[in-house]
């Protein structure tokens, strides 16, 4: 007799605002599973056993198309079940991995698992676009002439893996120039996967990760919004600041950023008061909100470069150094124009090398750390910065966090009551030499 049960796991999961799409993204703090709700079906009989598990997005036309792929392979593993014959039931087992990236993109992993006369393993992957509403393929994000990367990155991550598998006559098909080769993929935060399915490289599915930093120019992924971008001459005519010398003055400074929702709640308590801020941005986050980047020039604050990937720097090879600092000197310029001068290395980590790299950029640190990705309490960040500040002081904090934004906010308004100007680093180190 034939049973079946549905089940929805209960998975915490958590609301991302994301203002570019009519809906919010579900988010479940699994890290393979970043994106969904968690289904899980199960449906057994004398013949066979069926778990399947897949993400619920609330994304429409995405959740109708994960419905029919599994629905395929659903139906055809019953018809083949029909006529099964084994000592044991057949089985069918369909997991799921999930990624988001740059909360624009969602990457889902299908694993279809099937034993009846002998076991076999297939893998689905789907790529999907949540501004543009639609699934995205290679040949949509891979720039012209720029196979050959994958295939280079793809043969040398087989090589480092499996050398004693290794067998570049029987490989060579499957990592050939041949599109149909890696149009299975996903796009994670950090990397991008090539899935190899069994039966093409080894009789086990096998995915390449490679990094969006060696890739450079070959993947051309879209922005989390259509930038509105200022012409290149209004963003070169920034504000003239009226700063006293004689008067008291302090450094805000923000790490880690750009994030849409909270930068921009600093930049608007920034502009309320006139005031100005560094930024020490990360160039992996620049491109996603270049607008905010502009923002900031606009209105007075200034940008530093905070490496491109948040490695630390000290564990580097000079070269790789190089990549960090450069690569993000490279895309900050793209939006503003401007490279930066400043570079605070993250952690504050610095040893000769990366003071050979930085060349003439000058290092920043922190005379006040607000231990504010430690607190995550607006009101002891408050307290314990008000505690300290003095003049002349460099204060460290971050635009990652709600608490964050909600402290800033309270200092900014605390601090020009009390008499404080707030100026950039730049402007501080001129009119505080002793702070440099």
């Amino acid at each position: 007799m034939k049973k079946r049960m549905w089940l929805v796991c209960p998975f915490v999961i958590i609301l991302l605002l994301a203002g570019c799409r009519e809906k919010e993204f579900i988010l479940s703090e699994n890290p393979k599973k970043e994106i969904g709700q968690n289904v899980m079906e199960l449906s057994f009989d004398d013949l066979f056993v069926q778990s399947i598990q897949y993400p619920k997005t609330d994304i429409k036309k995405l959740d109708q198309q994960l419905h029919k792929l599994i629905k395929s392979y659903r139906d055809a593993f019953l018809r083949k079940a029909k006529n099964y014959q084994g000592n044991q039931r057949a089985e069918q087992n369909i997991s799921y991995e999930a990624y988001r990236k740059d909360d624009r993109y969602i990457s889902i992993k299908l694993t279809i698992y099937e034993r009846l006369q002998t076991a076999k393993e297939y893998v689905e992957c789907i790529v999907y676009d949540t501004k543009e509403n639609t699934e995205v393929m290679l040949f949509d994000i891979l720039a012209k002439d720029q196979l050959y990367r994958l295939a280079e990155l793809s043969e040398k991550a087989v090589k480092q893996n499996y050398p004693q598998l290794w067998d570049r006559e029987a490989m060579q098909p499957h990592l050939s120039l041949a599109l149909e080769n890696y149009e299975k993929f996903l796009l994670t935060k950090d990397c991008f996967v090539v899935v190899f399915p069994q039966g093409s490289l080894f009789d086990f599915p096998f995915c390449v990760e490679i990094d969006y930093e060696q890739l450079g120019d070959a993947i051309r992924l879209k922005a989390e919004t259509t930038p509105t971008y200022v012409p290149y001459p209004d963003i070169l005519n920034e504000p003239i600041s009226n700063i006293d010398p004689q008067k008291p003055m302090v450094a805000l400074t923000f790490d880690d950023g750009p994030t849409r929702k909270y930068t921009t709640r600093i930049l608007d308590a920034l502009k309320k008061y006139n005031a100005s801020a560094t930024f020490f941005i990360l160039g992996d986050r620049a491109m996603n909100a270049p607008d905010l980047l502009q923002r900031m020039v606009l209105e007075g604050s200034e940008i530093g470069n905070h490496s491109f990937s948040h490695k630390q720097l000290t564990t580097l090879s000079k070269e790789k150094i190089e990549e960090e600092i450069n690569h993000t000197q490279e895309t900050i310029y793209t939006i503003t124009k401007k490279y930066p001068k400043l570079l605070r290395p993250p952690y504050g980590s610095r040893n000769e090398t990366v003071l050979q790299c930085a060349q003439d950029k000058k290092i920043v640190t922190w005379t006040i750390d607000s231990r504010d990705w430690e607190l995550k309490n607006s009101d002891k960040i408050v307290e314990r910065v008000m505690r300290e500040v003095k003049d002349g002081d460099i204060i460290l904090m971050h635009d990652l966090y709600e608490t964050s934004a909600e402290a800033a906010e309270i200092l900014i308004e605390e601090l020009i009551h009390q008499g404080y100007q707030l100026v950039s680093v730049s402007q501080l180190y001129l009119y505080r030499p002793q702070a440099n």
